[in-house]
């Protein structure tokens, strides 16, 4: 049986400052408090660093006080175009966030959230590991991604792709990913950083033990950026049988999810009969 589970629509004054969606969701043991989950836990066993394999959420953290992006607690060290681009983006969520109705997010026409957002967000995701290839399996829009571990180059134009193309290697117990070609009509987070088609990503996954999971998440990209950085690390935890995140459910946003959000939050937010 799949039943429909309303996600931003149950409490309009939590969406009004929010672009958020009705949820497509399959049945899945009832998902525990985010404070609860996200919690800080012990370490766990040792476990060999080279299997990512599992459901991972990621933990919660010291309050981000930078006001530019979800990645880093430092100043983004912007370009004067980048700055320009990051300040005509206009969120639904975050320290700039507005009403939706006046907003621009590209999430407010039923579109994929795209890669950046999607790591930075707080829903599970899964690691498969194959023989030429890592899968990654993410619970928001129930999108795959794949990251090619047969020794491949990157494409010199691989595209635009919304969840862009990915080569790996291992660096010791390090997996570094590499990607490039990512489409730069999304955002690179929830509070509206922006990126050009010139972005070039390294990611570097760490296990620690077998519950715990780092990567960081450096940006080159040299229109928007005026050096490469690297963001805060970011923490997740394996989510093992019988926890509430250890099933991912299917949360995707569909356009007439976005209609329906129109009709009742969007269009009375801006005045609109």
């Amino acid at each position: 049986m799949r039943h429909r589970v309303i996600g931003s629509l149950v409490v309009v004054a939590l969406v009004a400052t929010t672009i958020t969606s009705r949820a497509v969701t399959a049945q899945a043991p009832q998902r525990g408090a985010a404070p609860a989950r996200n919690a800080a836990p012990p370490p766990g066993p040792a476990h060999d660093p080279h299997d990512l394999n599992g459901v991972w959420l990621q933990r919660g953290g010291a309050t981000n006080r930078n006001p530019e992006s979800e990645w880093s607690s430092e100043k983004i060290p912007f370009t004067t175009e980048g700055q320009k681009r990051f300040l005509a983006n206009k969120p639904g969520k975050g320290p700039r966030a507005g009403l939706p109705a006046n907003g621009n997010d590209p999430l407010g026409g039923a579109n994929v959230p795209g890669l950046l957002r999607t790591l930075v967000y707080g829903r599970p995701f899964q690691f498969l590991q194959a023989q030429d290839k890592v899968v990654q399996i993410f619970e928001w829009f129930r999108i795959w991604r794949e990251i090619w571990t047969d020794g491949r180059k990157m494409p010199e134009d691989p595209g635009p792709r919304l969840y862009g193309y990915s080569v790996s290697h291992w660096d010791g117990d390090t997996f570094v990913v590499d990607t490039y070609g990512l489409d730069q009509r999304l955002w690179g987070d929830e509070w509206g950083l922006p990126f050009t088609e010139d972005l070039r990503l390294t990611e570097r996954w760490h296990r620690l033990d077998r519950d715990n999971l780092e990567m960081t998440l450096t940006f080159n990209d040299p229109q928007t950026f005026t050096k490469p950085w690297t963001s805060d690390v970011k923490r997740f935890r394996l989510q093992t049988k019988g926890m509430p995140d250890a099933e991912m459910l299917e949360v995707i946003f569909i356009p007439l999810d976005e209609q329906d959000f129109n009709e009742k939050i969007r269009n009375p937010g801006n005045g609109v009969k």
